[in-house]
């Protein structure tokens, strides 16, 4: 199975012991297969690449402004520049993940709406080079309805999304700020959830609510027999920090859960990066300077850990 890998030029010429001028002359030359997203060059490679079954993960609070909708398209698009198969899934009627990603209005059959009303099917769009998106819709709002007239319905997005494990390695969910029933569609499509935290009093105070949630989550997968136990928080992301006192003690705080939970390397708050990165319809790698490249390339490297740590949870349960 071949797979596409995103090489930026500048690692690419360092490899190959050209200089960055050289290797852009390449390009304008038409000898180098290469694509430009914003301001940057990256080199695409196929390389062959065993399948495998794919993870499924929910960005998941009900505190709006914590970032789950920023973070799916930007680690989306950072494990498909390392050569995975990535698949996002809009599940917020404010549709801003795919809206962000150059789809507006897209036909309500293709969303989660038309799963769950029986009158559509899924059928993934490509948005980026690796990165799949299934869209949302601002009728997706229709969805609390639904549910309530048929909660067995609650379970749906995760079967769905178990027919697309072996073409996707990472399946993002962006889930609605939310604890509706919508939102538990979300949390419960998969292994576990990805918690953003705001770096904020509100951030602190939203935390235990969501923690106690996906307790709920998982107990009633379990009782299921859909889920085998384990956390069910796969980490804390913390998000929007400034550089103050403040910002250290939420870290602190957050360390203070005893390990439990995995904390993620923090997100620093740059607004005029993250509009332009809305504006392009770009990840904010594409438009930032090297310090948000290297944020990102950190956050990578830490959910690379997360997936083998699921994996290995996966193949556990098949023994």
């Amino acid at each position: 199975m071949k797979k596409t890998v995103l090489i930026p030029l500048k690692d690419w010429a360092l490899e190959q012991g050209l200089s960055y001028s050289g290797a852009l002359k390449q390009i304008q030359e038409g000898r180098l297969n290469a694509r430009r997203l914003g301001r940057y060059w990256y080199v695409v490679k196929e390389v062959e690449a065993p399948g495998g079954e794919g993870v499924v993960l929910t960005l998941f609070t009900h505190a709006g402004g914590a970032g789950k909708t920023s973070l799916a398209r930007d680690l989306g698009y950072e494990m498909a520049s390392r050569g995975k198969r990535v698949l996002l899934v809009d599940v917020d009627p404010q549709a801003n993940l795919s809206a962000w990603l150059g789809i507006v209005d897209a036909p309500v059959e293709e969303t989660l709406l038309g799963l769950l009303e029986g009158k559509g099917r899924f059928r993934p769009r490509e948005v980026l080079p690796g990165v799949s998106l299934i869209p949302a819709h601002v009728e997706l709002a229709r969805a609390e309805l639904v549910l309530i007239r048929e909660p067995y319905k609650m379970f749906a997005l995760r079967k769905a999304l178990e027919a697309f494990r072996q073409e996707y390695d990472l399946i993002l969910v962006d889930s609605l700020p939310s604890l509706g029933s919508l939102a538990g569609v979300a949390g419960m499509a998969g292994d576990g959830l990805l918690v953003p935290v705001e770096a904020s009093p509100k951030g602190l105070q939203a935390l235990p609510t969501v923690l106690s949630v996906a307790q709920d989550y998982a107990e009633g997968l379990a009782s299921l027999g859909m889920w085998g136990g384990g956390p069910f928080v796969r980490a804390l992301i913390p998000n929007g920090l400034e550089g103050t006192v403040r910002d250290r003690e939420v870290l602190a705080q957050l360390e203070g859960l005893g390990g439990r939970i995995p904390l993620a390397p923090p997100l620093v708050r740059r607004p005029a990066v993250y509009r332009e990165a809305q504006v392009q319809r770009l990840p904010v790698q594409a438009v930032g300077g090297e310090e948000v490249r290297r944020e990102m390339r950190a956050l990578g490297d830490f959910l690379e850990g997360i997936l083998e740590q699921v994996k290995a949870e996966l193949h556990k349960e098949v023994a």
